[in-house]
């Protein structure tokens, strides 16, 4: 799934990362937020959770079983439970059991659970793409704002460049006369300003890098840049897909709509199995059971010792005789009083709900209310993805309007910017107006860089909606 995120946000660019530079491709920073976000984490687990919740409403379909196994000592005066004599001594004794039951009829609750939880995994599962898809583009918009902070420090330096240039050279025509002292104090001031400048610009390439160096969450010590790719340029144009297309192609892929439209169907299938609740419950079971006790014996020898006397014939007080008869006893093997008091069961059970202080119908009313709700979000989903998707749109016309403006502006300062420096190398302008020229120059040649990649990156947006690769 990553691999496919990566792919598909995956920037044409050379290099790779060194560990010992710590230079970064986009495809690296977007596999590592991937790897880091806590975001994007908790969505893995919550998806993990969602499909073993599945796999559990399918095990609660299939039979049980169970094998319960006891071993027993008693000592003392007790009745042999084989023998139902009274006797004195210590008995050991063991309990084998096997039992099994499986539901044949519950209303239909433990399918409607197999499917609800089923789509409930599915949205887990488009809720952890929808997380990585944001973290993606996350990632990219601060690639690109650190390319357009990199451009505008280089801007800066190549100004102050220049202005040292001027001043240097204004310095030496002063010395010879040609201009006065204002013309060189202006210069110096001007040069002052292009610090500035290039001061803030270094900041806000080291807050930009540090803001993407945080999202990756890397360690702080860790030496970390960008490498910045061979940007094509962009010529702005309309762009070749009208807005309807657009919301069309991201009804298909959107993974939050589909994480929505999944619950709605859970929240069906949750409403079924409540309904369920109210109806009859039909199961089968079986048992299988043995013992054994130590104290169950069996005949293994008869002695005859004679006769003796047992009382008299009343009447003729003849003695009355019986053989004295020795019986050897033996406890029973094992496996023989497992065999013999071996004894199994089956039996239905039926439960019919007849009041249960309407605790299943409050139930199944609060799932068709959770029902409605989950509809509901599914159509407002539609909905703000079409307001996204609209305001998407007009962002990206509104940027390439902008970015054909700068364009024009720029071309125009460029113009002037060398008359004025014919001017002024004829002694026709003076270095207020140079530095004026210069000034404009430089403004909207920053306001050319900003808008040409808020361009790109409306652009990349709605590219992103299409599905297709988004290059640079």
């Amino acid at each position: 799934m990553r691999s496919a995120i990566t792919l598909m946000l995956g920037f044409l660019m050379p290099g790779v990362l060194s560990a010992q530079t710590g230079t970064w491709t986009l495809e690296q920073c977007i596999e590592q937020a991937l790897k880091s976000n806590i975001d994007v984490q908790l969505a893995g687990v919550s998806a993990q959770q969602a499909q073993q919740n599945w796999r559990n409403s399918i095990a609660a379909a299939t039979p049980d079983a169970n094998v319960n196994a006891g071993q027993f000592f008693q000592s003392g005066r007790s009745i042999d439970r084989f023998t139902n004599q009274f006797v004195q001594t210590t008995v050991s004794s063991n309990n084998l059991q096997l039992q099994s039951s499986v539901l044949l009829y519950a209303g239909g609750q433990i399918r409607n659970s197999i499917h609800q939880s089923k789509y409930l995994w599915l949205a887990g599962e488009s809720d952890l793409r929808n997380m990585e898809q944001n973290t993606a583009l996350n990632v990219a918009n601060l690639f690109l704002q650190i390319i357009q902070a990199k451009e505008l420090k280089a801007s800066a330096e190549e100004t102050l460049k220049n202005t040292d240039l001027q001043l240097q050279r204004s310095r030496k025509l002063f010395v010879a006369g040609v201009v006065n002292e204002g013309q060189v104090l202006n210069l110096e001031a001007q040069k002052a300003n292009d610090q500035t400048s290039l001061t803030n610009a270094t900041n806000q390439e080291i807050l930009a890098l540090t803001n993407l160096k945080m999202l990756l969450r890397l360690p702080a010590e860790n030496a970390f840049d960008i490498l910045r790719p061979e940007i094509s340029l962009y010529k702005p144009e309309t762009y070749p897909t009208s807005q309807q297309d657009l919301f069309d192609s991201a009804m298909k892929r959107r993974p939050d709509l589909q994480a929505a439209v999944f619950r709605h169907k859970a929240a069906i299938y949750a409403r079924k199995a409540a309904r369920g609740g109210m109806l009859p419950v039909l199961s089968v079971g079986g048992n299988l059971s043995t013992v054994y006790s130590s104290n169950a014996k069996s005949i293994s020898g008869i002695t005859f010792s004679g006769f003796e006397p047992i009382g008299r014939v009343q009447g003729t007080n003849d003695i009355v005789e019986a053989p004295s008869i020795q019986y050897t006893l033996q406890t029973i093997d094992f496996s023989k009083q497992v065999k013999d008091n071996f004894g199994q069961s089956l039996g239905f059970n039926l439960s019919v709900p007849v009041y249960g202080k309407l605790q299943a119908r409050n139930t199944a009313q609060r799932a068709s209310l959770d029902e409605v709700r989950a509809k509901l979000s599914a159509e407002r989903a539609v909905q703000n993805l079409y307001t996204e998707v609209v305001s998407a749109y007009n962002n990206f016309s509104s940027a390439m309007e902008r970015y054909q403006s700068a364009i024009r502006a720029i071309e125009a300062q460029k113009r002037n910017m060398d008359f004025v420096n014919k001017r002024f190398e004829a002694g026709q302008a003076n270095a207020f107006e140079l530095q004026l020229a210069q000034t404009n120059e430089t403004t909207a040649r920053n306001n050319l860089t900003s808008v040409r990649y808020e361009y790109m990156f409306r652009k990349m947006v709605l590219d992103f909606y299409l599905g297709k690769p988004l290059t640079l």
